[in-house]
C-alpha cells in the first residue's frame, strides 16, 4: 500500500507554518509516503517560493510542483492534483497543520485490516498561532456513527484523511461548484455512490485554528455553500422530508450571529454534546 501526500498552497499562507507541514508529512512520518503533490494555487510569495525550492531540493523526485497561474480555489487545486497521483492512498495535508510522527502508520494499519473503508480520517488536537493547545476533537467512527452525524455537522477532519484512489478512478472527484466545504461535499457524495468512511481515535494531527476562522467562516458567501451542501446531502442521504432539514438552518442562523457568541458556541460543551464523538 502506497502513499502520496497532496496538499495545496496559496498566497496568504505563512511560510513557518508551510515549512512545518511538509516537514511533518515527508520527514518525520514513521511511515514515510512515496510523494508529495504540491498545488500552488495561483503565485506566490518570496517566502513561500523559498519554501518549495528548499523542499524540492531536498526530495528530489519525490515532489512534483503543479503550479497554476491564476488562483483557482482549493476544490479545483485538489482536484488538479489528484490527477498526478498513482499511488494507491492519498493522504490529504494542509498547509498550516502538522501530522504528527505515527499518522500514517496508524490510518494504513486501519487500511489494511478494513479494506471496506475508503476514506478515513483520525482525531485532532486545536492548536493557536503560537502552537498553544486548544481542545480535542474525536469524530464518529464507521459509516453508521457517521450517518447518525453527517446532517448536523462534518464528521471527518479533511486534513486528516486518506482516501483509496480508487474512488477517484471510479469517477467522483471534489464537486467543483463549491470552493468551501468540498470535504463535506464528497463524503456525501462518497456514501451516496456506496462508499465507506471511519475515523480512528487516535490524535494524528495538529490543526492550527488561526485568530480570524470565525470571520472567515461568517462570510456570506461560504455560510450559503455550506446551507446547500448540507440541504443537498439531507436530501439525497434521508429524502426530501425530514427532520434534519432544521440542523443547516440552525447552523447558518447562529453563524449569522455576532463573533463572540460564535466563538462561544464553537467552544461550548452542548456544540461538543451535538457534533463530537464522545469519549
Amino acid at each position: 500500500m502506497t502513499i502520496s501526500v497532496l496538499m495545496s498552497v496559496y498566497c496568504s499562507e505563512q511560510p513557518k507554518f508551510f515549512d512545518q507541514a511538509i516537514g511533518s508529512v515527508m520527514e518525520k512520518q514513521t511511515l514515510l509516503p512515496n510523494q508529495l503533490v504540491l498545488v500552488e494555487d495561483g503565485k506566490l510569495t518570496p517566502e513561500l517560493y523559498a519554501v518549495v525550492d528548499k523542499w524540492k531540493k531536498r526530495l528530489g523526485d519525490k515532489m512534483t510542483v503543479l503550479k497554476q497561474k491564476e488562483n483557482l480555489g482549493l476544490t479545483k487545486s485538489l482536484n488538479h492534483g489528484i490527477k498526478s497521483i498513482s499511488d494507491d492512498i492519498i493522504a490529504r495535508m494542509d498547509s498550516d497543520d502538522i501530522s504528527l510522527p505515527e499518522r500514517f502508520r496508524l490510518q494504513v494499519e486501519f487500511l489494511e485490516k478494513h479494506p471496506e473503508i475508503d476514506i478515513l480520517g483520525g482525531a485532532i488536537e486545536e492548536i493557536d498561532e503560537h502552537e498553544n493547545i486548544l481542545n480535542n476533537r474525536f469524530y464518529p467512527e464507521g459509516q453508521q456513527a457517521i450517518l447518525k452525524t453527517i446532517y448536523r455537522t462534518n464528521p471527518i477532519a479533511h486534513s486528516t484523511v486518506m482516501i483509496r484512489r480508487r474512488i477517484f478512478d471510479n469517477g467522483l472527484q471534489y464537486n467543483e461548484k463549491y470552493r468551501t466545504n468540498q470535504d463535506l461535499a464528497l463524503w456525501i457524495d462518497a456514501i451516496c455512490a456506496g462508499y465507506r468512511i471511519s475515523s480512528i481515535p487516535d490524535i494524528v494531527l495538529k490543526f492550527r485554528r488561526l485568530s480570524d476562522v470565525f470571520h472567515r467562516r461568517r462570510r456570506k458567501k461560504n455560510l450559503w455553500c455550506e446551507f446547500r451542501i448540507y440541504c443537498n446531502g439531507i436530501r439525497r442521504i434521508y429524502g426530501p422530508i425530514s427532520t434534519k432539514y432544521v440542523f443547516p438552518v440552525m447552523r447558518m442562523l447562529l453563524k449569522l450571529m455576532p463573533t463572540a457568541i460564535v466563538k462561544w458556541a464553537y467552544q461550548s460543551n452542548i456544540r461538543k454534546k451535538l457534533t463530537e464523538k464522545q469519549v
